[in-house]
């Protein structure tokens, strides 16, 4: 049983002895080590903070104190938790007990059920866990009381559900060094530029920078959204003199009433910010900044204004170094273009574009282990690790998965608190990811439109055809884009892959769909079989002998011995397989050719497991491939696979098949030389790629 302090008998109870009754059920896991009476927004109430005991810091996540405030009065209202707010962000309790969450005990019964319309309206607010104060006298030795409530109300919120950009600190995960630099830019007067995906978090890192700048008073922070009709509808010389009230608003400086002349608008504006104080910024924030550029689709006349109004900001600014310029959008087009209608853009050399990738891994496991805990959610560290694989750190595809998995929880009835580990977010990972299509939508939304050329490649890439994306990724201009949005990576082999592995999925089914296709690989249609299949094997041919030049030239462990690899030319003139004896043939040339010519070599250097040990150490992705050609030989044979091949059979069905059975599959036998076809190449050129 927990205590209560000494100080707070002969301090506050000793004043309030009646509250100790309200106490006595916290005591069941939490001692009570400070309490004092407190008035906040016309409104008074006794604040205890409460230190968890460990199994409730297991059990709910509590690694700090708790506050506890106790109300006398018989109802709830907005200035009681406008109250618990402000004595939270005051002393002693700032720096000392969890910011995220507080208990608030009153005799209102139906107390519960207005905080929970009030958070509902202020969903960014800390978690309120309510009490009805005439319970807690009248449960008082009730050890389970307090811990059952604290189920009911945390456990079954869902905090991970919140798609709305963050307006409070107390959500906000990372972005440090990101918030740094441009509170930094800010001081001195510098431009900056964020662009990425839909989602990521631009809103919610503008509305960070505001508040440092209120906080430090640095200046004013205006924001403007150019989407909304107020803003994208005015002519250039308009949403200046807008930007101009504005700033005279927040400094009190008078400004012209009337403002219609283009001619004179920047000289207003160099009047008003030179009357600014000289140890103050102002900053000017534009948002969604497509909708007022030479990008805008609606309001056109953005085509012609853009270049006036921006040429406007810049004089101003080179005139007093008291003004920042930061621009948000997805499409960085309006920062890169040189010239706009054979003028020059103002933008271009002066607004360097930033781009938002997701969170870090570190960043996505304090997010997922703060509101799992309190939602009786342990995610292990393997579990958070995958959540940052899956879905690359983007927050909101996490959030909303980490969500799905509180949904999928509830539908099962799992009790609470449970651990949520690797192998139970795989095992529900189809059902979980079909939630996520919408948002998967919406991240990539405007990618097809703003790059063409770019999204394409993705098409590609979640279609399988990762040869050719590999070869294409060669340039530039393909992968610029999707490599800064954080949704291509290349490894070190130049291997291609999507970061966010279910924007690829949703990629690749929005593909199939449109192209009527089972399938999420891409097969190849049957009138280009004949040269795919020619061309395909002349390419391996080429590379499988380009890869032994190379390693004999760096003294490596030889694939084949001085005689290269036997049949070769009945390997280049294969044909497309239609039937089951037609791949039987091919696989049989493609096993003789490659792989029982490596173990040959292997056996005449006197080592019987050359292929299981220096062919896979040497070279492991080319290795993947020979090992696929092996199974399918054998399975194909009959023989008989020990457990071992047996597991990397369904591995390779598994990936072929996309997990359909092979008489689900059409042309089911073209599938599979199409895969060992593409897997040979891609192990090639990867070992290639590994050896330059």
């Amino acid at each position: 049983m927990a205590q209560i302090k000494q100080d707070v008998r002969s301090t506050q109870l000793f004043e309030h002895p009646s509250e100790e009754l309200l106490l006595t059920p916290f005591l069941a896991g939490f001692d009570v080590t400070w309490g004092a009476r407190r008035k906040a927004f016309n409104t008074e109430v006794s604040m205890y903070f409460l230190k968890p005991e460990p199994f409730i810091t297991q059990m709910f996540g509590f690694e700090h104190e708790i506050a506890l405030f106790l109300s006398d009065f018989s109802s709830l209202e907005a200035r009681t938790m406008q109250a618990t707010d402000e004595l939270l962000s005051a002393l002693p309790a700032k720096g000392r007990v969890d910011q995220g969450v507080f208990f608030l005990s009153s005799p209102s019964d139906k107390g519960k059920e207005w905080v929970a319309d009030y958070t509902a309206r202020n969903p960014q607010g800390r978690i309120p866990v309510v009490f009805n104060s005439v319970e807690l006298r009248a449960k008082k030795d009730d050890t389970w009381l307090v811990r059952n409530i604290l189920r009911g109300q945390l456990f079954s919120r869902d905090l991970f559900d919140y798609q709305l950009p963050l307006d409070s600190d107390l959500f906000f995960f990372g972005r440090d060094q990101i918030i740094a630099e441009h509170i930094d830019a800010i001081r001195r007067s510098q431009n900056r530029g964020i662009f990425g995906l839909r989602k990521t978090g631009k809103t919610s890192i503008l509305y960070k920078l505001r508040r440092i700048m209120e906080r430090d008073n640095l200046g004013a922070f205006l924001y403007y959204d150019c989407k909304l009709p107020s803003i994208r509808m005015l002519k250039w010389n308009e949403l200046l003199a807008r930007v101009v009230k504005d700033i005279g608003a927040y400094y009190g400086i008078p400004v012209p009433k009337s403002m219609d002349d283009p001619r004179k608008i920047a000289d207003t504006l160099i009047s008003v910010l030179t009357a600014t104080p000289k140890d103050k910024t102002t900053a000017l924030v534009f948002d969604e900044i497509e909708y007022v550029s030479p990008l805008a689709i609606d309001d056109v006349h953005w085509h012609k204004d853009f270049v006036p109004f921006w040429q406007t900001l810049w004089a101003a600014q080179s005139q007093v170094r008291r003004l920042s310029n930061t621009v948000v959008g997805v499409n960085p087009r309006v920062v890169e273009m040189d010239t706009i209608d054979e003028i020059q853009n103002p933008m271009f050399g002066i607004i360097q574009p930033q781009y938002l990738k997701g969170l870090t891994c570190d960043e996505i496991r304090q997010m997922v282990r703060f509101f799992g805990k309190r939602m009786g959610l342990d995610f292990t560290v393997e579990a958070c690790d995958y959540l940052f694989d899956r879905y690359g750190g983007h927050p909101l595809l996490t959030r909303m998965a980490c969500s799905e998995v509180h949904d999928i929880d509830q539908r099962r009835k799992v009790k609470r608190p449970v651990t949520v580990s690797q192998t139970d977010l795989a095992r529900d990972a189809e059902s979980r990811d079909a939630e996520l299509i919408f948002y998967c939508r919406h991240v990539v939304s405007e990618l097809k439109k703003f790059y063409p050329d770019e999204y394409e490649l993705l098409e590609m890439l979640a279609s399988k055809q990762v040869v050719d994306v590999m070869d294409l990724s060669i340039e530039p201009e393909y992968t610029r884009h999707l490599k800064e949005y954080g949704l291509l990576r290349i490894d070190d082999v130049g291997r291609p892959a999507f970061a966010i592995p279910v924007v690829g999925q949703h990629v690749g089914n929005e593909l199939a769909r449109r192209e009527k296709r089972k399938l999420v690989r891409r097969v190849i249609p049957l009138a280009e079989r004949q040269g795919w299949v020619q061309r395909r094997a002349q390419t391996i041919t080429r590379e499988i002998r380009e890869l032994c030049r190379v390693t004999d030239s760096k003294s490596l462990p030889s694939l084949f011995g001085t005689n290269s690899f036997p049949e070769a030319e009945r390997f280049v003139s294969v044909q497309p397989a239609s039937r089951n004896n037609d791949f039987v043939t091919f696989i049989n040339i493609a096993n003789r050719c490659f792989v029982e010519s490596i173990e040959k070599h292997g056996r005449a250097l006197g080592s019987k497991d050359y292929f299981w040990t220096d062919v896979k150490n040497g070279y492991p992705d080319l290795w993947d491939a020979l090992q696929r050609i092996k199974i399918y030989r054998h399975n194909d044979l009959h023989l008989e696979l020990n457990a071992t091949a047996e597991a990397e059979l369904r591995r390779y069905l598994e990936t072929d098949l996309e997990g359909r059975r092979p008489s689900q599959v059409e042309e089911v036998w073209f599938v599979f030389q199409q895969s060992v076809l593409d897997g040979l190449l891609l192990g090639v050129q990867c070992e290639l790629n590994r050896l330059s």
